[in-house]
This record gives C-alpha cells, sequence and structure tokens, in this order.
C-alpha cells in the first residue's frame, strides 16, 4: 500500500467517525474536540516521517 492509499484510509475512518452524534450540545463538542486533536496529532507524526506531507489537505481531507 502506498502512502497515498494509507493516507486516505484514515482521513475517512477519521471522518466516518463524526457519524456518531450526540444530542447533547456539550458531548458533541467534546468529540468533535477530541477528533480534531486525534486528526491534528496523527497529521503532525505523518508530516515528521514525510516532509512533503501536506497537513492542510489531510485535515481537509477529514473532513475538519
Amino acid at each position: 500500500m502506498n502512502n497515498q492509499k494509507l493516507y486516505e484510509l484514515i482521513t475517512e475512518s477519521i471522518w466516518r467517525s463524526g457519524f456518531m452524534e450526540d444530542k447533547n450540545k456539550i458531548r458533541q463538542d467534546a468529540k468533535e474536540q477530541m477528533r480534531r486533536r486525534i486528526a491534528g496529532d496523527i497529521a503532525a507524526s505523518l508530516k515528521n516521517i514525510d516532509p512533503n506531507f501536506d497537513t492542510d489537505s489531510f485535515m481537509a481531507n477529514c473532513r475538519l
């Protein structure tokens, strides 16, 4: 599997994790913040491995 396919798999997984909505606004906001943090941490790690990694594109593909 090439890097691009791996990045797509990760972004799709993060995107799908947002489908678990909570009717409680505070909990929903906390879940979204956690999703953003996880995506940001993964993006930072990938940037350390691959200097050409596009963090902004990654975050956009996570639909964040």
